[in-house]
């Protein structure tokens, strides 16, 4: 049952701003449709999602064998992760900012049922009767503590992290802490795939840059169901590239036209280049600085 979604921007704002004050639980709000973190709870979506990122992103690797992986903002279901064990990863975490997952263990069961009919391995869990027990069996970690969840992952671990449409939701006082902690935990070699959602959350357009930054920013409206922090495509590309990573961009969708007029955006938006506000989504493929260098180098000496 879908009651804001047809409303205009600026209700939908006003609505969750007022509705994100009441007391009540996360689940209630998922069930009226008005909170949301995204709709991986479905079975064939999950296992979807994760076989197009894993094979975008194991083409530019190759991702080895018995791979750790982590995904970012896994949202209301753990079904990607089950995906992850079946397509051969010998470890998989799971972050995000709070336990947000379905606990009905039903849809688990489904998605291992579907992945065993395309011939891939999970460990049996067909008696489990709990989503822990489940997480267990599959050795997935589930943390729910945001950024600083990654401290509980070891140097060097992780072969291939991925995220869709989440790297936007980060607050950006944290991404930068957000993008160490993944170079420290990325292994030698390994690669990421993050899909980014450039637009407002609102009404799918910019809506969002009409606002200071001390109002966007506030506590009131990070809490309000529709944050996103704002950093344009070539921005967090930078950010990237300064925390040692190098960044390809395997896709990029753009307005025809930017969809919010000039002289309604705030500061610094309004002054930026016509190309840079019109990226709309993109996916980043991500490795480390060094591993680069280090393969162009092997390349040289090998001609």
């Amino acid at each position: 049952m879908q009651i804001v979604g047809s409303l205009p921007w600026w209700v939908k704002i006003g609505t969750k701003l007022v509705l994100s004050r009441l007391p009540m639980p996360y689940g209630f709000w998922r069930r009226l449709g008005i909170f949301r973190h995204g709709a991986m709870n479905d079975p064939e979506l999950a296992i979807r999602t994760f076989r197009r990122y894993f094979d975008r992103a194991n083409a530019n690797g190759p991702i080895p064998s018995g791979f750790c992986s982590l995904e970012l903002g896994p949202g209301d279901s753990v079904l990607a992760g089950i995906a992850a064990k079946a397509f051969g990863a010998r470890k998989v975490y799971l972050v995000d900012t709070g336990t947000y997952a379905e606990s009905d263990v039903g849809a688990c069961h489904e998605t291992a049922a579907r992945l065993r009919a395309c011939g891939l391995t999970l460990p049996e869990s067909a008696d489990a009767t709990s989503l822990t027990e489940i997480l267990d069996r599959c050795d997935i970690s589930y943390l729910t503590d945001g950024v600083s969840s990654l401290s509980a992952i070891p140097d060097g671990t992780i072969d291939f992290c991925w995220s869709q449409a989440v790297l936007e939701h980060v607050y950006r006082d944290e991404f930068p802490s957000l993008l160490r902690e993944l170079r420290r935990v990325m292994s030698k070699g390994a690669v990421g795939l993050h899909g980014v959602d450039f637009r407002d959350h609102l009404a799918s357009g910019l809506n969002n840059l009409r606002f200071r930054e001390q109002v966007w920013e506030s506590r009131s409206f990070r809490r309000g169901g529709f944050y996103t922090n704002r950093i344009q495509c070539h921005v967090m590309i930078q950010m990237f590239e300064e925390a040692g990573f190098e960044v390809s961009v395997v896709e990029r969708n753009l307005w025809p036209v930017i969809p919010l007029p000039r002289g309604k955006m705030a500061s610094p938006f309004r002054d930026m280049d016509e190309d840079q506000l019109r990226v709309a989504d993109a996916e980043l493929l991500i490795r480390r600085q060094s591993d680069v260098a280090e393969s162009r180098n092997t390349s040289r000496e090998r001609v």
